[in-house]
């Protein structure tokens, strides 16, 4: 279980997260929607340990971030990958290996096959939705319990959503991982999720309070 509390984050002088606090129970698909700027990707990188809080404490099975053992137990995956020039879908599997013993290689050279990826081919060849494929398979496949994805869904055409979506659900089954998406697509995390959040502005909304302001932006 994931539960973060009371977390604030400041940069300079601006607060990006305000007080926020909730809990991501173990095997659900978590979404948590919000605009641009409301501040999801920064509580993941908080929640994987590379942003620290200026206030409050996240902890992890218990364990209060910073702390070895609970960040191995998560694997992050940002919207915008890194990767070394010549990297091919093969040599990312094998520098993911290196850190995640659990690391099915296996499983992962199949999902490149499925998705129609050459695992030899220079990954600065693909697009982004190409990308975005090769990365959420090598993130199933590392077999962490805990699965942060920021902007899943962007750069996927509407079949390969439906894969996506399939390989995430199975995923939270299967291997019982618990995944935090954040989106600014709620039509998509109605579609995956078990549990739903909304943040806007850097503060955690209820479902009422978040519609209010769909309704006020739809009269806008």
């Amino acid at each position: 279980m994931i539960e973060i509390s009371n977390i604030t984050k400041k940069f300079e002088h601006f607060i990006c997260l305000d007080r926020v606090s909730m809990t991501i129970p173990d095997g659900t698909i978590y979404g948590l929607v919000g605009e641009n700027g409301a501040g999801k990707s920064t509580l993941l990188r908080l929640i994987a340990d590379i942003y620290r809080p200026d206030e409050g404490e996240i902890r992890i099975d218990g364990d209060k971030l910073p702390h070895v053992a609970a960040k191995q137990k998560v694997f992050y995956m940002p919207d915008s990958q890194y990767y070394e020039k010549k990297a091919t879908p093969l040599t990312i599997g094998g520098f993911y290996r290196k850190f995640y013993p659990e690391f099915a290689m296996e499983e992962y050279r199949y999902l490149l096959e499925q998705f129609g990826l050459d695992e030899g081919a220079l990954v600065e060849t693909f697009s982004k939705g190409m990308k975005k494929q090769m990365f959420i398979g090598a993130a199933i496949c590392a077999n962490t319990k805990y699965l942060l994805c920021d902007e899943v869904f962007d750069g996927l055409d509407p079949q390969i959503r439906i894969t996506v979506n399939d390989l995430l659900k199975n995923a939270a089954a299967g291997r019982n991982m618990t995944i935090l998406i954040v989106s600014h697509y709620l039509e998509e995390l109605n579609k995956i999720c078990s549990m739903r959040g909304f943040l806007h502005r850097g503060r955690v909304l209820s479902k009422e309070e978040w519609d209010g302001l769909a309704l006020e932006a739809g009269r806008a």
